[in-house]
C-alpha cells in the first residue's frame, strides 16, 4: 500500500523543510504535484485537475490527495478514461485534502419517454412533438453484498438477488423507490434509498436494488 507523500523520498519531496513547516505550506504540495510519479491529471466537472492517486489493497479503490476544494464528496471524476466516484468525505490536513475513489464498474440504464417543445401557440403555451424513447445512464459502483457490514462489524443480510449500489447524490426524478432500470443485462428495481452519506447536498447515495424476475 502506498505511503503518505511526505514519507516517500524525503530528500526530493521535502526540499529541506521539517514536518512541522510542511503542514503549514501549500507550496510543498504544489511541488509534489509537479514531481511525484503518483501525480495524474483527472477531469472533474469539465475541468482538469492534478492530483496524487495511490493504490490500496482493493484494486477498484484508490487513495486520492488533492488541493483543498478541488474535489468534493460524491464527485464523479474521469481517471485514465474511466469514471470513478469520490466515495469518502474529504479530510483537509492544512496542506492537502484526502479521500478515496471507487471505480464505477457499470451504469444504471433508465429508459423514459420524452416530448420535445417544437413551438409555442399565440398564448405562449408549449407545443410538443411526438414522444420519443430516451436512455439515461447513471454511473455507479456495485460491490459484493459481503462487503457491507453494520457499524459493529456484523454482516448485513440481504435477500437473494439484491445488490447495493453507490451513486453521486442527485435530485434526478429517476432515483425513486420502485423505479426500474437495466444493469448487467438484467432488470432491477430500486428497493431502498439510504441518504446517510450526504452532507449539505454533497455525498453518495446508497441504493438497495432487487432483480426483477423475467
Amino acid at each position: 500500500m502506498s505511503k503518505d507523500w511526505y514519507l516517500m523520498q524525503p530528500k526530493r519531496h521535502l526540499s529541506g523543510f521539517e514536518l512541522e513547516e510542511i503542514e503549514q505550506s501549500y507550496d510543498v504540495f504544489d511541488e509534489i504535484l509537479q514531481e511525484s510519479p503518483e501525480a495524474y491529471e483527472i477531469e472533474v466537472n469539465g475541468e482538469i485537475k492534478t492530483v496524487i492517486i495511490q493504490s490500496t489493497t482493493n484494486y477498484n479503490k484508490r487513495r486520492i490527495l488533492f488541493k483543498n476544494n478541488d474535489l468534493h464528496w460524491g464527485d464523479l471524476i474521469i481517471f485514465e478514461g474511466e469514471k470513478w466516484l469520490v466515495a469518502d468525505r474529504p479530510f483537509f490536513n492544512r496542506v492537502y485534502s484526502k479521500s478515496h475513489i471507487k471505480f464505477c464498474n457499470t451504469s444504471m440504464i433508465f429508459e423514459k419517454w420524452e416530448r420535445e417543445v417544437i413551438d409555442r401557440d399565440p398564448l405562449n403555451n408549449p407545443i410538443y412533438g411526438d414522444s420519443k424513447l430516451t436512455t439515461v445512464e447513471i454511473p455507479c459502483v456495485v460491490e459484493s453484498i459481503t462487503n457491507w457490514k453494520t457499524p459493529t462489524g456484523e454482516q448485513i443480510n440481504f435477500p437473494e438477488g439484491d445488490m447495493v449500489i453507490e451513486i453521486s447524490n442527485t435530485n434526478n426524478e429517476l432515483i425513486q423507490i420502485n423505479n426500474k432500470f437495466k444493469m448487467f443485462g438484467d432488470t432491477y428495481r430500486i428497493a431502498g434509498i439510504d441518504k446517510s452519506k450526504i452532507y449539505q447536498d454533497k455525498g453518495v447515495l446508497i441504493l438497495v436494488v432487487s432483480r426483477v424476475a423475467n
